[in-house]
Order: C-alpha cells, then structure tokens, then sequence
C-alpha cells in the first residue's frame, strides 16, 4: 500500500475510488485500485506487482504526473537512490537528455501536476 501526498490527492484525486493507471516512460501500464477519502489517497491493489516488476527499494523516489483526469492515469518517474553515495539518480532517459536535470524538472510548469513519494519500507 502506498500514500500520495495529501495536497496532490485532494486537487487531482478528489472522489476517485476504483481502478487508475500508473505508466512509466516506456508507456507500459499497470491498472491500481485507487482509494480517496478523507483528503488522503492510497494505492492498493496492484501497488505491489508494480513496485516489485519496477525493483522499487527503500530511498527510491517515485514522481507522480497526472497525464489524464477522465480516466486516471499517472506518469511514474523514478529516482533511486545510489548506495555508494546516497544521492538520486535519474532514470536513464533523464540521464540521456542533458537539457533537463532533475532538478528542471521538478521546477516544471506543470508543477502543479507532480508529487513525489520516498519509499519506506515497513
């Protein structure tokens, strides 16, 4: 199960109760079940399969984009954390791209779209 920042859950997924999408760059999709209540949105069923078949770990941060409202999907943007250094890295699209640092974009103008999530392991 994963949280979503309630400031993100509250402006895009207000009433949202059911399956979305999540999809990364490649644009291969998982179907979540999505549950809002309370001004919090959590990620459940699914959440799992995504985070093993993508080797999420513990530090890695997930950037979410809203890509589309009709029907819910959000573009996920991983940064995983380097052992050695304990700094993320950006994925290698990013990486490729020398125009855009992670730091661009997280300074995007479609800010009001992105939220992040740390994840932590229980």
């Amino acid at each position: 199960m994963q949280y979503l920042p309630s400031c993100f859950a509250e402006k895009h997924l207000n009433g949202v109760s059911g399956f979305i999408k999540l999809q990364i760059s490649n644009g291969r999709q998982w179907p979540v079940r999505c549950l809002y209540r309370g001004g919090r949105a959590k990620l459940s069923q699914g959440w799992f399969e995504f985070s093993l078949e993508n080797n999420l770990g513990e530090g890695d941060v997930c950037v979410f984009e809203l890509l589309r409202m009709k029907e819910v999907v959000l573009q996920v943007t991983i940064f995983r954390i380097t052992e050695d250094l304990g700094l993320l890295s950006p994925p290698p699209l990013l990486q490729q791209n020398q125009n855009m640092s992670s730091a661009k974009l997280l300074n995007n103008p479609l800010q009001q779209h992105l939220t992040s999530t740390k994840m932590i392991r229980n």
